[in-house]
């Protein structure tokens, strides 16, 4: 037969361990919150660099943004002004979209162009993205994209088009496994 301090220690002991449960349980919620704030956070910084690189044109800046074996598709119709190809293969592929357009430029006779290399200014703006987390290791990214160039002559949007983005997180670091950009 229990006695009743004997119940009201039991009594005691259940609401400890539902309050311990409880905390506990909050805790991870709040751990999975915080991963998942930083997780956004990592992917919004993946997606600056690629876009600064791009804007900068600095080739390892960004392919850096890449996974080793990412693919960066260009959408139909095709060919796509700036471009070699409509498909790269791998970060050292994709890294050619910036460094054959800079060697292009080097390149340029002067006197072949309406501008001035030299003052060429080129702006890469993203709109409308979304980011959707998918699970611990992937995530998917959309954005409406906008490059505009200055040049001594004038400013003009070059091409508006959309991207869309598969990531990964690859030993702790999230990257685009694949890029499709449409126009």
């Amino acid at each position: 037969m229990t006695t009743t301090s004997q119940r009201l220690y039991a009594v005691r002991f259940s609401i400890t361990m539902a309050t311990c449960w409880l905390l506990l349980a909050g805790c991870a919620t709040e751990s999975a919150s915080a991963r998942l704030i930083a997780d956004r956070a990592a992917i919004e910084d993946v997606l600056a660099r690629a876009n600064l690189g791009f804007e900068l044109s600095d080739p390892d800046e960004f392919a850096n943004a890449f996974a080793e074996d990412a693919v960066y598709e260009l959408g139909p119709p095709g060919p796509v002004f700036g471009y070699e190809k409509m498909l790269y293969k791998g970060r050292a592929d994709i890294r050619t979209i910036i460094s054959d357009r800079v060697n292009k430029a080097r390149n340029a006779d002067p006197k072949t162009l309406s501008y001035d290399p030299a003052s060429l200014r080129r702006f890469n703006r993203n709109s409308d993205s979304r980011i959707q987390i998918l699970d611990a290791t992937h995530a998917r990214h959309d954005s409406t994209w906008m490059v505009v160039m200055h040049t001594n002559i004038n400013i003009h949007i070059s091409a508006v088009g959309r991207y869309e983005d598969q990531l990964e997180k690859r030993q702790g670091q999230w990257l685009i496994v694949k890029r499709r950009r449409s126009e």
